[in-house]
């Protein structure tokens, strides 16, 4: 006799499989972060990374939304970007309540953290062991300076001192040093050092961009800027830079500085740049770098590789200089490949005033 009524029970493997999904996916919670640097030129690819993560966890969007989203983190990289090159973009997901699973869907947040090049610094005091930018003042400086007879009498500026690598180097030889340098930690042990060897240096702790410092006329007679334009930003910061040292320094005297510059046939576009600002390698095209230097009252004397001229002259005791000089001051830091399309130069200039 047959039951009236009685339900007709489902046999179908594929809707039953998928009716188990289903109950597992609403049992399934996930939550995290992906953090990256704040480079809005790459938007197209970080989209990517966002829906590929989003699509991976069974997560549909309209285009209405994934357009939202998008705007959101463009707008995010720019804000970021243009607090510092040391921000970072910080997208979360999370379930909109603890007690959902996926089929909820995710909560989710696209936020920034922005960091300032002195914090950086100040980080660096805490956490790295060793010189943080070598024990040996640089080959290329102290060549320069062998050729003064008389160094008392031969005043130097300093421009990005750091913890006193060249400045205290310097003075030990008699010359007397204006150590200019933004970070208030690394001026007090110049400082420090200087007073307890009774070393002829002035310690100036400020932006050398800061138009309220002002440097004497005409009295330096060399200027050393290394390893400063790298955290530059802009062309204008560099020729205000350059022009602000040239006015310091006297007639006859030198300016000797480092920075990037691509290769002649090196096309550079907005991805690189922003990497270069990231990775603490600010880059400059040989243009742009000979229009700022025929704007001023310089004659270029030479021009020559960071690496390649502190490998060759450094004390083998002192190669490398830190664990990272290497594969930054080849420009590997923002291109990683073998031989990137730029690195560190020496540019070495008198003054003809």
């Amino acid at each position: 006799m047959v039951a009236v009524n009685q339900p007709i029970t489902v046999n179908d493997q594929n809707l039953i499989e998928k009716a188990l999904l289903l109950k597992v996916k609403r049992l399934t919670s996930a939550r995290g972060q992906v953090v990256l640097p704040c480079a809005p030129a790459l938007l197209d690819e970080y989209m990517s990374q966002f829906y590929a993560l989003l699509t991976a966890l069974g997560q549909n969007f309209t285009p209405d939304e994934l357009k939202g989203l998008r705007q959101l983190v463009e707008r995010k990289l720019q804000e970021g970007y243009q607090a510092s090159p040391h921000s970072r973009l910080v997208f979360k997901y999370e379930p909109p309540d603890p007690t959902q699973g996926l089929t909820s869907g995710l909560k989710l947040t696209v936020t920034t953290e922005v960091t300032s090049l002195e914090n950086k610094y100040k980080h660096w005091l805490t956490t790295r062991e060793g010189p943080l930018f070598g024990a040996h003042p640089d080959a290329k400086l102290m060549a320069v300076v062998s050729n003064f007879s008389d160094p008392v009498h031969t005043p130097i500026l300093d421009v990005g001192a750091g913890v006193g690598r060249n400045t205290l180097a310097l003075a030990r030889k008699g010359h007397p040093v204006d150590a200019v340098e933004l970070t208030p930690d690394f001026a007090q042990i110049i400082a420090k050092e200087a007073k307890e060897a009774s070393l002829p240096i002035r310690v100036i702790q400020s932006n050398i961009l800061n138009p309220a410092l002002v440097l004497p006329a005409n009295y330096y007679r060399l200027a050393v800027i290394a390893e400063v334009i790298s955290h530059f930003r802009n062309l204008e910061d560099v020729q205000t830079l350059l022009t602000k040292v040239c006015d310091a320094v006297a007639p006859g005297g030198l300016i000797l500085f480092s920075t990037f510059i691509t290769d002649e046939n090196f096309e550079l576009n907005d991805k690189v740049r922003e990497m270069g600002q990231i990775q603490w390698s600010y880059l400059i095209t040989r243009p742009e770098i000979n229009s700022i230097l025929q704007s001023l009252p310089v004659q270029m004397i030479s021009d020559e590789s960071v690496y390649e001229y502190e490998r060759t002259h450094l004390p083998p005791e002192a190669w490398p200089p830190t664990t990272w000089f290497e594969h930054w001051s080849q420009g590997r830091d923002v291109v990683p490949i073998q031989n990137p399309p730029l690195s560190l130069r020496w540019l070495l200039c008198q003054v003809k005033k």
